[in-house]
């Protein structure tokens, strides 16, 4: 299928159709859900799940389980409403690399369901795809089930969000988000803290503001101090059309301390103020170069 957009987020990835969008997301370390809507319905939810640390999946959690749990979920609530569930095919398929159980069902609308376990990222993944009306299941297999990736054999996963996509080293987990449109922040933490902050309409916002340094002062998101323990804004130097800052954070108690560093630009081909923090060993800087040179803008 032709115009289709990719989706990075909460280590997995795929592709839909251009005009579809992610509607909601959620978990972090032990879970992870998504749902990709159409201009009129709900056509994706993906789920997974950590396993144990052995990568076994307990009973409850295998993929025939997780599928027919589901189909007999809904089957119960349109019960309600005197409908019923019609099972249409069980097979299996392959799912980057995986062997997936797989039932195509119809409730309210066709339905195909899909479960798999990632041994690689010891996780297990529960798929629905909705079909409509007019959609060929061969069609869906065709585009959807070969774009999925839950496991690479990089270092790290790919995030992409309104078109901004970036690196994040595959040790640091999703500690927090706020993904207001436009105004995008992530907080990833590991041995250190990662953050990742951008503004759209930098040109029209600075003309308001006069210089990139005043915009510092009322713009940074208080979530963006917090998570990195702070934000006296006037140490800020200008370097190169830059805002920079390196401090020394005193962590008390005889445990030493850390190194704060944030570096703030203006973009003026993507139209974007980028705001990136760390905090950390000093030792681990390169972890925020590398998120910086990795940034890249893929207009959807």
């Amino acid at each position: 299928m032709e115009n289709l957009e990719k989706v990075c987020w909460l280590e997995v990835e795929l592709q839909h159709p251009k005009g579809w969008s992610m509607t909601a997301e959620g978990g972090g370390i032990t879970s992870g859900y998504l749902k990709i809507d159409s201009r009129t319905r709900t056509k994706i939810e993906l789920k997974w799940d950590k396993l144990s640390a052995k990568g076994e999946a307990k009973p409850g959690l295998q993929p025939p389980v997780l599928v027919n749990r589901l189909i007999d979920e809904q089957e119960k609530k349109l019960k309600k409403r005197k409908l019923k569930v019609e099972v249409l095919e069980k097979s299996s398929m392959e799912v980057c690399g995986h062997k997936a159980y797989s039932v195509r069902w119809r409730g309210e609308v066709e339905t195909l369901s899909f479960s798999w376990v990632c041994r690689e990222e010891v996780k297990i993944f529960l798929v629905n795809y909705y079909l409509e009306p007019s959609e060929k299941i061969e069609d869906v297999k065709t585009w959807f089930i070969p774009s999925i990736t839950c496991h690479t054999q990089e270092p790290y996963w790919r995030c992409r969000l309104f078109g901004v996509e970036f690196k994040i080293p595959k040790e640091y987990k999703l500690h927090y988000r706020k993904l207001a449109i436009g105004k995008p922040l992530m907080v990833f933490k590991n041995s250190a803290t990662l953050v990742i902050y951008w503004s759209y309409f930098a040109r029209e916002i600075l003309s308001n503001y006069g210089s990139l340094f005043q915009w510092s002062k009322k713009e940074i998101p208080g979530e963006l101090e917090k998570a990195i323990r702070g934000l006296n804004r006037d140490k800020f130097k200008l370097e190169e059309k830059r805002l920079s800052l390196d401090e020394k954070v005193h962590t008390g108690l005889g445990r030493g301390s850390l190194f704060k560093k944030v570096v703030i630009w203006y973009d003026s081909n993507l139209n974007k103020i980028f705001v990136l923090g760390y905090l950390g060993p000093r030792e681990d800087l390169e972890l925020l170069e590398n998120l910086e040179k990795s940034i890249v803008f893929k207009p959807d």
